[in-house]
């Protein structure tokens, strides 16, 4: 949400910052995906770490 209000304006001054922090060369765009598209991919990642935990890996 944040991402797609500041557009491009707002990507070039976390990436100038980021730049400033770090070594390594970062790309920052404008989010696309609109909503709680970050948090629902934690929460997806957290759900299968869980169960993971519980009834073992699902993954090879």
């Amino acid at each position: 949400e944040i991402g797609q209000a500041g557009g491009e304006p707002l990507a070039v001054r976390v990436r100038d910052r980021l730049a400033r922090m770090s070594p390594l060369p970062t790309e920052v765009r404008p989010g696309e995906l609109g909503g709680s598209a970050v948090l629902k991919g934690a929460l997806l990642t957290a759900r299968e770490h869980a169960q993971d935990d519980l009834f073992g890996s699902s993954r090879g």
